[in-house]
């Protein structure tokens, strides 16, 4: 499972999203991804999705409580889950191609 932690009002969030979007269409057989709108509104977020195309499922997290207790200094943050539920990495920081790509490799996908 790839878990990805943004917000509209995040940059880089945006910036990575049409990536995170076609890697999921690529390794969709074999990784599941999810989205956690983060301390943001929900409106927002309904209005962004559909212009980059996101497909993969999304939930809203308006207090941030995810975010703290992955205790991550900001957005967006990327988390890897193998098949045992064990975090295989973390990206803080918009993440790349490269990185995801290895992450979920490493997490038997």
């Amino acid at each position: 499972m790839v878990l990805n932690l943004w917000a509209t009002w995040c940059l880089p969030c945006r910036e990575e999203m049409p990536m995170l979007q076609q890697t999921q269409t690529r390794e969709g057989a074999k990784v599941q991804f999810v989205g956690v709108d983060t301390k943001d509104r929900p409106d927002w977020a309904a209005e962004f999705l559909p212009q980059v195309k996101v497909t993969y499922p999304e939930v809203v997290d308006t207090d941030g409580q995810l975010l703290a207790s992955v205790r991550s200094p900001g957005l967006p943050v990327t988390i890897v889950v193998d098949r045992d539920g064990r975090i295989v990495g973390r990206q803080v920081g918009r993440i790349s191609q490269e990185r995801l790509d290895d992450l979920i490799k490493q997490a038997g996908a």
